[in-house]
C-alpha cells in the first residue's frame, strides 16, 4: 500500500514558493531582502528544497542522506559574507546579521517538524508508524521531515536475551510484570518516534539502585545522536535559561532527579503540556517555542512538589523497577554489550511499542503507577496524608460533618506527626483538589458553612 501523501517542503509558505525559481544575478545595489531571497534560492538549487527556520534554528536538506540538518546562523553569516561581500549593503557584520535574520523570517514555518509523520529514519529507510498501528518501510525523502537517523536497522524477529533479561528481572513474571513491560515499551517507543510529547506525558523510571533502570536508559540514549539529547531537570524549568536548552531537542533524559528539590508545577505543566514557553540563551533575546522533547527521568525517591493538582500528576507515567539484580549476577559493560549486539532487536521492540500505542490511543496506567501516584500525592499533601491515616480517619462513606471539626482533628494529627499544618483555607483547597479519589468531597451547606462528606473521624 502506498504511503499517504504529505505536503512537500516547497509548500511550506507562499513566500518560499515565490522564491523557488532561480534568482537572476544581483545588481551591486541589491537590497538586503534580495540578498536573503537569493541565498534561499541558491540553497534550493543545491539541495532541491528551500531551507526551513523552525524554533530558532535554520535547517537545510542534506542531499546525501535526505535528512534535515541544522544550518547554524554563524555559518549562514559566513556564507552570505563570502558570496555577497561586494554588495553595497553586505559589507559589515551588522549587515550579515540583518540579512540572516531576514532570511530566517522568510523561511519561518512553526509547524514544519511538529507535523512530521511518526517513525524513525534508519539505513536509508523511513519506518513509519501509521495511526492504525501499522509499521511500514519507505525510502527516506525530505518529505518525511526527519532530523536524525538511528545507526541500526530494526530487526523484529531477532533475539535480545540480555535486554529482555533485564526486564524480566526488574518486573517479574505474571500480569503485573507484563503491564509494566508494555507501559515501558509504549512509552519508549513513542519517545523514539517523536510522539511522546503529543501525549503530554513524562516517563519516570522509579526504583531502588541496581534494578536496571539506568542500564535501560543508557541503551535507549545510545540510539540517538548526541546533539539531539538534553539533560535538563524539571526541577530547573522555572529558569528561562534551562528551558531554552530544551528547544530543538528530541530527547531529554535525567539520570537521577534530586530527591530534595521540588518540581515547580506551573513550568512543568507548561513544558510538558504543549504550551508555548519562553526561553533565553545567555546574552541573547528571549524566544518562544513548543517543547517537543520526550522527557524520561530516573529516581530512587519520588521528588517533592508543591503542586497538588490533577493536571500535574496526570502528566506522569511511573514505571516501577521492583527487583534488584542479585549480588554476583551483575555484568560489567552490559549496556555497551546490548548496544553492540542487540540494538536491532531493541529497535524492533520499540517500534512495536509505538504501534501498540497508536492502536490504543493513550498510555496505560498500571496498578504500580496508580499506587505510586497516590503515594506521591499524599507525600506532598498533608491533608491527604491525614485522610489516609487509618488511625484517624475512615473515608469513602456517606458521613457528613463540619469541615471545621475535620480541620481541628487535622491540626492535632499534624502536631503529633511533626508535620507543618496547612492553614484552614489551604486545608480546604487541598481536600477539594485531591480527596475525590478517596470518596471525600467538600461543599457549602445551606447554612453557608463548609461541610466535608465521606470521612469519619476516629480521634
Amino acid at each position: 500500500m502506498n504511503a499517504p501523501a504529505f505536503p512537500t517542503v516547497a509548500d511550506n509558505t507562499a513566500t518560499v514558493r515565490r522564491l523557488q525559481k532561480r534568482a537572476p544575478e544581483l545588481a551591486d545595489d541589491a537590497t538586503q531582502h534580495e540578498i536573503a531571497a537569493h541565498t534561499i534560492n541558491t540553497v534550493t538549487d543545491e539541495t532541491g528544497r528551500p531551507p526551513i527556520h523552525y524554533q530558532g534554528t535554520a535547517y537545510r536538506v542534506d542531499p546525501v542522506d535526505q535528512l534535515w540538518k541544522p544550518w547554524p546562523k554563524d555559518r549562514i553569516e559566513v556564507d552570505v559574507a563570502s558570496r555577497y561581500g561586494t554588495q553595497k549593503l553586505c559589507r559589515r557584520a551588522t549587515d550579515y546579521r540583518q540579512i540572516v535574520g531576514h532570511l530566517c523570517q522568510l523561511c519561518e514555518d512553526s509547524e514544519f517538524f511538529s507535523s512530521a509523520p511518526a517513525g524513525i529514519a534508519a539505513d536509508g529507510q523511513f519506518w513509519r508508524v501509521t495511526a492504525s498501528g501499522e509499521i511500514r518501510s519507505e525510502q527516506i525523502t525530505p518529505e518525511h521531515r526527519q532530523r536524525m537517523q538511528v545507526m541500526q536497522t530494526p530487526a523484529f524477529e531477532a533475539e535480545a536475551p540480555h535486554f529482555f533479561g533485564i526486564l524480566r528481572n526488574a518486573f517479574g513474571p505474571g500480569a503485573d510484570g507484563d503491564g509494566q513491560r508494555e507501559l515501558l515499551q509504549m512509552g519508549l517507543g513513542a519517545a523514539l518516534t517523536r510522539q511522546l510529547w503529543r501525549h503530554r506525558i513524562a516517563l519516570l523510571l522509579y526504583g531502588k539502585t541496581s534494578t536496571g533502570k539506568s542500564t535501560i536508559l543508557e541503551i535507549f540514549r545510545a540510539l540517538f545522536p548526541l546533539d539531539v539529547i538534553g539533560a535538563t531537570s524539571p526541577q530547573n524549568w522555572a529558569s528561562e535559561y534551562y528551558v531554552a536548552a530544551l528547544a530543538g531537542k528530541t530527547l531529554n533524559i535525567v539520570g537521577e532527579l534530586d530527591p530534595h528539590t521540588p518540581i515547580p508545577g506551573g513550568p512543568f505543566k507548561a513544558v510538558t503540556g504543549g504550551d508555548v514557553v519562553e526561553g533565553r540563551h545567555p546574552t541573547h533575546r528571549p524566544f518562544s517555542f513548543v517543547c517537543e522533547a520526550a522527557h524520561i527521568f530516573n529516581c530512587n525517591r519520588l521528588p517533592p512538589t508543591r503542586d497538588k493538582s490533577d493536571a500535574f500528576f496526570r502528566r506522569w507515567r511511573i514505571v516501577e523497577f521492583s527487583n534488584p539484580i542479585p549480588v554476583g549476577s551483575e555484568i560489567t559493560g552490559l549496556a555497551e554489550r546490548i548496544t553492540a549486539e542487540e540494538s536491532g532487536a531493541v529497535l524492533g521492540w520499540l517500534l512495536d511499542g509505538a504501534a501498540k500505542l497508536a492502536q490504543r490511543g493513550s498510555l496505560p496506567e498500571t496498578p504500580q503507577h496508580s499506587r505510586l501516584i497516590e503515594t506521591w500525592r499524599s507525600a506532598n499533601n498533608s491533608a491527604l496524608q491525614f485522610l489516609m491515616d487509618v488511625e484517624y480517619c475512615t473515608t469513602g462513606n456517606s458521613h457528613e460533618q463540619a469541615a471545621a471539626l475535620v480541620f481541628e482533628s487535622y491540626r492535632k494529627w499534624a502536631s503529633t506527626e511533626g508535620v507543618k499544618p496547612l492553614g484552614r483555607t489551604g486545608f480546604y483547597e487541598a481536600v477539594a483538589d485531591g480527596a475525590g479519589r478517596l470518596g471525600v468531597t467538600i461543599f457549602k451547606s445551606r447554612e453557608n458553612y463548609q461541610v466535608i462528606k465521606g470521612v469519619s473521624l476516629k480521634a
